[in-house]
């Protein structure tokens, strides 16, 4: 039977409860659905409580205070271990809602690639709790890596160019941690390490699901909506003032992995045998020696690359200038919390944000002053940096409405 064992690694998360039913209302037959959740709660938090599914056989869950937890990773590594076997499984973060039947719907697209290596992926379009359904973003987005930032890529939801022409899902070069779907054995033939944190997360099990022969594919169709702000959410790095140890360690980890560095046994959470990193740039465009994505895999062409000599063509070099605005053109409010600050290339793609809260940046959101320093790497040839975005976001509107301003030098 097709049951689907759904893992998710919720911290302190006050959607973990409305996913969890959102989940069952939505599927055809939550009777074959099983969970496995490790919870890292605070009993401060009276909100967060499973008691409602403690006897449900379907749940198996590991009850973690979150003062002992030891970040993402750690947790669905945990989550994982409650595998029993099911045919199939869903990795899902803890904040997401569904569309009606998206059980029956993800196993068909599974089956229709007659491939029982392939894990269905990609960045889960946005939803925030509380708004209408009908006001969800509803397009597929693929995982786009667009640019190495120093020694490591950097990935984007990006619209499907062809997705409503198409009736399977494209081949794609990277995971989305929050939305993975494939054959439940890779809970055991690819195990989550528990020694990663966050960031690299989906870097590192990308390479390892491809050289252990595992396909990636973009679903064409949105199956689930993942909440990405969560400002008011609390986070592990935020609770754990030693998360830069973990952090540390994990950066170790996929420095070596990539093969940067050396001297770690990696173990069973190393690369797989099946396939090579060479083979994976020739795949995905993704050059770990040179630091380069090629202009394919950056412009979101579906893999494999052409490899073309002049798609290598990517340069990266520092960008430092003071911007300036006009402070007229942004709208106000009574309880901003914070300016999200975007430097958007000609073409309109963010190539750099930063959010500037209220309360360490008075002077600029209050108007007092109009320029500010930003540094950050582009692509000399492709990323040429011509306005910037100003999203305020308030206390009690949320997202109020954006300034585009062209970049002028102070």
């Amino acid at each position: 039977m097709n049951h689907i064992f759904v893992q998710i690694a919720s911290y302190r998360d006050p959607e973990l409860i409305p996913t969890i039913k959102h989940c069952l209302d939505r599927a055809k037959y939550p009777e074959n659905l099983s969970f496995g959740i490790c919870w890292q709660h605070s009993k401060e938090d009276a909100w967060d409580t499973l008691e409602e599914f403690s006897q449900d056989p379907r749940f198996r869950i590991i009850d973690i205070d979150y003062s002992d937890s030891k970040g993402a990773c750690w947790a669905r590594s945990q989550s994982q271990k409650l595998w029993r076997g099911e045919k199939y499984t869903l990795q899902l973060d803890s904040h997401h809602r569904f569309v009606q039947d998206w059980d029956e719907q993800i196993v068909q697209i599974w089956q229709s690639l007659e491939d029982h290596k392939a894990l269905i992926t990609g960045y889960p379009p946005n939803y925030n709790p509380g708004a209408p359904e009908d006001q969800w973003y509803s397009v597929p987005q693929i995982c786009n890596i667009y640019r190495f930032n120093g020694k490591y890529v950097e990935s984007r939801p990006a619209d499907m160019p062809d997705w409503k022409d198409r009736n399977k899902p494209r081949r794609g070069v990277y995971i989305s941690a929050g939305f993975t779907f494939g054959p439940g054995e890779i809970n055991a033939t690819v195990p989550y390490d528990p020694d990663m944190y966050f960031s690299g997360e989906e870097c590192a099990m990308a390479l390892r699901y491809y050289t252990n022969g595992y396909n990636i594919y973009d679903s064409h169709i949105v199956i689930v909506h993942h909440y990405y702000q969560r400002l008011e959410c609390k986070k592990h790095w935020g609770d754990n003032q030693e998360w830069f140890a973990y952090d540390r360690v994990a950066h170790e980890r996929l420095d070596n992995l990539i093969g940067y560095s050396e001297g770690i046994d990696l173990g069973v959470y190393g690369l797989g045998k099946q396939r090579t990193l060479e083979e994976y740039k020739n795949y995905s465009g993704i050059d770990f020696d040179r630091k380069l994505v090629h202009s394919d895999t950056s412009n979101g062409v579906e893999p494999p690359c052409c490899n073309s000599e002049i798609g290598w063509d990517n340069e990266m070099v520092r960008y430092s200038e003071t911007l300036t605005w006009n402070y007229s053109k942004i709208e106000k409010c009574d309880d901003m919390r914070f300016w999200a600050m975007i430097v958007l290339d000609q073409d309109g793609i963010a190539i750099y944000r930063e959010d500037l809260p209220y309360e360490s940046n008075k002077e600029i959101l209050n108007g007092a002053v109009c320029h500010k320093l930003f540094t950050f790497d582009r692509s000399k040839n492709r990323q040429i940096p011509t306005q910037l975005l100003i999203w305020p976001y308030s206390e009690s509107k949320t997202w109020i409405d954006s300034s585009y301003q062209p970049i002028l030098k102070d």
